[in-house]
């Protein structure tokens, strides 16, 4: 096809698919939220840009493909497919369908430039191939069952809720038509309903082609993915006849596996897709990267051009810059110039004039201690008209700066500040030139410079015996004296000035740049070979196979060590340094030198620049979350070709404060933005469940999957998912991965969780029988006995929490009851509870806890003094506790009505309850023996819930009976 002809199709597309997102989603999608409903504080807020709303968007509430049921048929079809939020699924559907649309479209016009009359049509039939590309599921949008009729009722709803006439207002489609339109996308529903009104046939069969088209590659790419998925789609497109253009069906496939590398692969995805647009005038088909794996798909005409191109744009991107190597503690301003080799105006524009050099810049200025005092008023009277007295640092050592805080001075003063900088840095430098050639030393330098002065230097100045701390006051003096000769300025810092000649020489001299060491240049060697390695599916293998080193990250053979600040993320957590009582093995090097492969280099710089750009705590080893930049198909259509791929951590997805953070929910689909990539999990069980519950939040904030590995990355499904989830947390989730659905049940587990911790009498232990299921029926009766008793003695306004904890453990209750078989001894004091309450008049909203628990305790006491006295045959037993029970009840006038015994006499009900005691509680679960303080707890809230559940069960059954005799 035409390069021109594509790229008009391609900036179309986009167009299209911008003003889409523009008029649909930001408008209308991003405004639909789920509850909880805001107050209206939070509405002004909100409305005023002083905060953010943080409540998930509604489609990406729900799942688009492989979500979660409980019955087992569909749970098992929908276990196949990845799970994606519906949202995502619809922006997939709508950009391949475009995509596809507008390259076949003008394929098929035959010309050589996309004319005025054709782009207006075909803008119109990619506007209406959106809309029924966002519709197609309007079923799953409306929550309606599957196969369920679309009724015209149906379709309006879904064109008013997401502004769709609106959108669609210049093409004049009516509800009837949409619906027809939305049936043609599902081969399943085609002419279920017929339209009272034409419908262009260019809507018609651009639907039919390209929006089904976009759906079935979608749903194969979700179904299959890690298991050739890519194929698939390759297949799929190979075999349709529809097609105009074969373009569309020659697709080269990358899937590489590098999961050492995770940053440096978000890198070459992005360098392959800028470079696919530009060369190929069209994004890929299909990038995503996750869980250490990316796949991309690009035009197979020109796919060794993008690759080369994409390895070219990596290279040149490598986080080396321009880098001043400071001096060793004790040795004043001496430094290197590493990773660049400047002219002298890069120099200057490129780091000495950034403000965030301004604190490295202040280490220039380091003097001899001794110096500090003497020299300071001197030094005041000197600088003090530019602004530069000095600030020094607090004495520390035998060095000392002259400037602390370079941020604190003032814009004029800053200037000149930077004047002297440059001055003392080149005076300064460290410059090693190869053998056998000479280069000017600090001192020469210095002699050179008081040629070109048109005043003697002072006397305190020349008489300062530390060389480097002279030519740093020189540096300050010098600035000073230019400042009365203006001629000097150009002699130091000017065009061809003095600092100019010693950075880039003269025709008769070489450069200090000439002479910086490039570390920067075997490393490039290195990742262009291993990324050329990866993208031609070759064994990743060194250079030379009997290197003895192995890396410390990947175990890959190197002869690389690294046995300085390599500004590497977490580094010192993570390595074994070779030195004594610290070997990572036996033939490690004993003097602090650690073995890491270049790539392994470049990998954990990126790491620390996106730990620095995304923020979070420095100690301790992080865990990888992976979570895909893009998504679907043509995910890149609309991404902006930012410098740096953005982060957002879990903290500031969490943030409601929209000075702090910008993320209003819908940016991962205008920018890429590595979403909470590097996070530390904390030791605490409760900060666990912090992080846990802000983990799961951020994947509903974000509608992306997050999953977190502290081993290597494997590929998964789910939507959410831990590999090394503590085991206690495990438990109480069910699972370590979660599907879409699943995600708020989890969310109120750890809240739950979280309010256990924080109730005085309950805590990690308490915590600990709830997470796990063989426990969890005592432990919810135990909270709820807990908060019952808590709530009597505090004041209401202090009673919400209790209240909503105390609701959750009512309801898990009797769900534990329905969907949970219970434990012997559970089930045991279920039913004695129950029993209990036929013999006990019902206590009133008041009682105390005694009161409540007052045939257990009598019963219990009763066998435990019993046994005492050596009385352990059943019989004994019962008759004894069957007194006891009767005597009580009656004097303290506690007997239930002789109905709520079945006629029986209180004799007999209480033999039959202490009967059931005995042989089920007393015999069975305790074996006789009395139980342990913490058991009886245990036990006497499993009976107490029961107990009070029993007269809500007496209650009905009574009230039926009434009815039924009633009736007859």
């Amino acid at each position: 096809m035409n390069p021109t002809l594509l790229s008009q199709a391609s900036a179309l597309a986009a167009e299209v698919y911008e003003g889409f997102m523009e008029q649909v989603i930001e408008t209308k999608v991003l405004q639909e939220r789920v509850n909880p409903a805001l107050s209206d504080k939070q509405k002004q807020d909100i409305h005023n840009g002083k905060a953010l709303d943080t409540r998930v968007l509604y489609l990406m509430s729900l799942s688009g493909k492989g979500g979660w049921s409980e019955e087992a048929t569909k749970r098992d079809r929908y276990l196949k497919n990845q799970n994606i939020t519906l949202l995502d699924h619809l922006l997939s559907v709508v950009r391949g369908a475009v995509v596809l649309c507008a390259l076949d479209t003008v394929a098929s016009l035959g010309t050589d430039e996309l004319e005025d009359v054709d782009k207006q049509a075909l803008k119109n039939t990619l506007m209406v191939v959106a809309a029924i590309g966002f519709l197609h599921d309007l079923d799953k949008m409306l929550q309606l069952p599957r196969d369920a009729e679309l009724t015209l009722e149906h379709v309006e709803q879904g064109l008013g809720r997401y502004g769709m006439s609106e959108y669609l207002d210049d093409l004049k489609l009516n509800a009837e038509q949409i619906r027809v339109l939305i049936e043609q996308a599902e081969e399943t529903q085609r002419h279920r309903h017929l339209s009272s009104t034409p419908i262009p046939r260019s809507y018609t069969l651009a639907v039919e082609r390209y929006v089904k088209l976009a759906d079935k590659l979608d749903g194969l790419w979700q179904e299959h993915s890690h298991q050739g998925g890519l194929e698939k789609i390759i297949e799929r497109l190979t075999q349709d006849q529809s097609l105009h253009t074969r373009l569309l069906t020659q697709w080269e496939a990358i899937d590489i596996y590098d999961p050492h590398h995770p940053f440096l692969l978000d890198e070459l995805q992005r360098r392959l897709s800028f470079a696919c647009q530009r060369v190929a005038k069209i994004p890929p088909l299909l990038e995503t990267h996750q869980d250490g794996r990316l796949f991309v798909l690009i035009p197979k005409a020109q796919a060794e051009t993008i690759k080369t191109k994409a390895i070219d744009k990596v290279l040149k991107e490598l986080p080396f810059p321009l880098t001043l190597r400071a001096p060793n503690t004790g040795t004043p301003a001496i430094f290197e110039i590493r990773n660049a080799r400047p002219s002298y105006t890069g120099l200057m524009n490129d780091f000495i004039a950034k403000e965030a050099n301004l604190s490295t810049l202040g280490k220039l200025f380091t003097i001899k201690n001794a110096l500090v005092k003497p020299l300071t008023p001197i030094l005041d009277d000197c600088l003090k008209p530019l602004g530069l007295a000095p600030q020094c640092a607090k004495e520390a050592g035998q060095t000392r700066q002259l400037y602390a805080d370079p941020y604190k001075l003032q814009p004029v003063a800053r200037e000149y500040f930077l004047q002297a900088a440059v001055l003392t840095l080149l005076l300064n430098l460290k410059v090693t030139p190869p053998k056998k050639i000479t280069v000017l030393d600090p001192a020469e330098r210095e002699q050179v410079l008081l040629t070109l002065l048109p005043q003697l230097v002072p006397d305190w100045l020349s008489e300062i015996e530390s060389g480097e701390s002279r030519r740093v006051l020189l540096s300050l003096w010098v600035t000073a004296v230019a400042q009365q000769h203006p001629e000097l300025k150009t002699t130091i810092w000017g065009e061809i000035g003095l600092l100019t000649q010693w950075l880039e020489g003269t025709e008769t001299t070489t450069g200090f740049r000439e002479y910086f060491p490039l570390d920067h240049e075997p490393i490039a060697a290195a990742i262009a070979v291993h990324l050329q390695q990866l993208l031609s599916k070759q064994r990743l293998h060194p250079s030379n196979e009997s290197t003895e080193g192995r890396c410390l990250f990947t175990d890959f053979p190197t002869a690389s060590f690294v046995n300085d600040n390599p500004e590497m993320y977490a580094l010192k957590a993570s390595a074994f340094t070779g030195r004594e009582g610290k070997p990572d093995s036996i033939t490690a090097p004993s003097n602090g030198q650690t073995p890491i492969s270049y790539v392994s280099v470049v990998e954990h710089k990126l790491r620390n620049t996106a730990f620095k750009r995304q923020g979070g705590k420095e100690d301790g080893v992080p865990t990888l979350v992976s979570s895909p930049v893009t998504t679907g198909l043509f995910g890149a259509l609309i991404l902006n070709e930012d410098k740096d791929i953005q982060a957002v951590s879990i903290y500031q997805l969490a943030s409601k404060d929209k000075v702090k953070v910008h993320y209003n929910g819908l940016e991962a689909y205008r920018h890429r933005c590595r979403l909470a990539r590097l996070e530390r999990i904390p030791e605490k069980t409760t900060d666990q469940i912090n992080t846990l519950r802000l983990m799961l939040q951020a994947c509903l904030r974000i509608g992306r999957p997050i999953h977190i590995f502290r081993g290597l990355p494997t590929v998964q499904k789910a939507f959410f998912y831990f590999d090394a989830m503590p085991s206690m947390l495990k438990a109480l989730m069910g699972f370590n991965e979660l599907r879409l659905e699943q995600i708020p049940r989890a969310l109120q587990q750890l809240q739950i969780a979280q309010t256990l911790l924080e109730t005085n009498g309950l805590g990690y232990d308490i915590l600990a029988l709830y997470a796990y299921p063989r426990t969890r029926f005592s432990a919810v009766c135990l909270v709820w006995c807990h908060t019952q008793d808590l709530l009597k003695h505090i004041s209401a306004q202090k009673a919400s929490g209790l209240n909503s904890l105390a609701g959750w453990m009512y309801r898990e209750f009797y769900l534990l009851q329905e969907t949970q078989p219970m434990t012997t001894a559970d089930g045991a004091l279920v039913r004695f509870g129950q029993t209990a309450s036929q013999i006990q008049r019902r206590p009133q909203g008041l009682a105390s806890t005694n009161e409540e628990m007052l045939v257990f305790n009598l019963c219990m006491d009763t066998a435990m003094g019993l046994r005492a006295v050596n009385q352990h045959d059943s019989a004994s037993l019962i008759h004894g506790i069957a007194g006891e029970l009767e005597t009580n009840l009656g004097r303290k006038d506690k007997m239930s009505a002789s109905k709520f015994r079945d006629g029986q006499s209180l004799e007999i009900a209480c033999m039959n309850v202490a009967s059931q005691f005995v042989n089920e509680i007393w015999l069975g679960v305790l074996q006789g023996k009395p139980p342990a303080q913490k058991t009886r707890r245990l036990l006497g809230s499993i009976y107490r819930m029961a107990f009070l559940q029993g007269f809500r069960t007496n209650a009905t059954e009574s009230s039926t009976t009434e009815a039924l005799t009633e009736s007859v």
